[in-house]
Order: C-alpha cells, then sequence, then structure tokens
C-alpha cells in the first residue's frame, strides 16, 4: 500500500505543478512569451507557435498524468528535461538574468531552479502504477501530502524570487 500512497502523491504533485506553470502562462502570456524568446533556443518566428504548443503539452501532461493507461507521466517527464536542459544551456551561456517564465514572479534562472527540476525529475521518473484498490483513508492521505508537496512548492518558487529581488536590490 505503501508504493501507491507514493505513487499517487508523486502523479498528484506533479499534476500540481503543471497545473500552477499553466495557470501563470496564461494570466500573463505576454511575459510567457518573452520569457520564451530570452531563452534564445528557437528563431523568434517559431514563438507564436511554439508557446501554445507548450501550454497544450502542460495541459495534455496534467490529464495523461491520472489515465491508468498512456503517455501520462513520460510526457511530463519529457517537459522536465526539455525545461531542464534550456536552463542549463542558458546557465552556461552567462544568461542568467533571464525570467524562467515559470512563477508568478520573475524569477532569474539559476542554479537552484536546477536542483528543484531535479526534484520534479525524480517524481516524473516512467513508472508502473502499482495495483490495489485503497480506502478513503488512503485517498485523504494522498490528498494531505500533496497539499503539504504543492505548498512547499510554493514557498520555494516565492523563496526563489524574493532571492532574486534581493541581489537585484
Amino acid at each position: 500500500m505503501l508504493s501507491w500512497i507514493l505513487y499517487m502523491t508523486a502523479m498528484g504533485t506533479l499534476a500540481l505543478v503543471f497545473a500552477i506553470s499553466v495557470s501563470h502562462k496564461l494570466r500573463d502570456y505576454a511575459r510567457f512569451r518573452a520569457s520564451l524568446s530570452a531563452y534564445r533556443l528557437v528563431p523568434e518566428a517559431l514563438l507564436p507557435l511554439l508557446a501554445p504548443t507548450v501550454i497544450l503539452l502542460e495541459l495534455a501532461a496534467i490529464t495523461a498524468i491520472f489515465l491508468p493507461v498512456g503517455p501520462g507521466v513520460t510526457l511530463a517527464f519529457a517537459l522536465l528535461v526539455v525545461y531542464t536542459l534550456a536552463l542549463a544551456v542558458n546557465l552556461l551561456r552567462g544568461n542568467t538574468m533571464i525570467d524562467c517564465g515559470c512563477g508568478d514572479a520573475p524569477t532569474p534562472i539559476s542554479g537552484w531552479l536546477l536542483l528543484r527540476n531535479g526534484a520534479l525529475l525524480m517524481l516524473a521518473l516512467p513508472h508502473e502504477p502499482p495495483s490495489g484498490p485503497p480506502d478513503l483513508l488512503h485517498w485523504l492521505l494522498v490528498a494531505g501530502l500533496i497539499l503539504v508537496l504543492g505548498v512547499f512548492y510554493l514557498i520555494v518558487e516565492q523563496l526563489l524570487a524574493n532571492h532574486a529581488r534581493l541581489v537585484e536590490g
């Protein structure tokens, strides 16, 4: 039963993180496009196609994570790999003052974001869901764990944004 609890907590947390990400992108689409452009990984001409594609892929990952079959976890893992590579390339270029494009407050990219993505990648490692129909208590435990991890994620995001403001000021 522990493997089921861990699996469902990981999936719920991933879905929540992607939902937070999508909501920020949709709320300030212009800032998201500007962030995507600042990475300088694709020609400007492709941005009108790439930006909505990223959002659609994140929405697809959220939905697919909860399907018993299909590419849900693999899609989430692939998106996180691409995001982590984009961060790493720009860190290696010394391009640290660009907004990561992943949160509510503008957050310059840093090694901390690589660590955060590494933790998310651990959650998204493709694996098979364990079987076993849980009872209501197990579902409540999973919901509580997802809530705790979601709050922790938001705290980390806010700390990274605050750190960027302190460095600038």
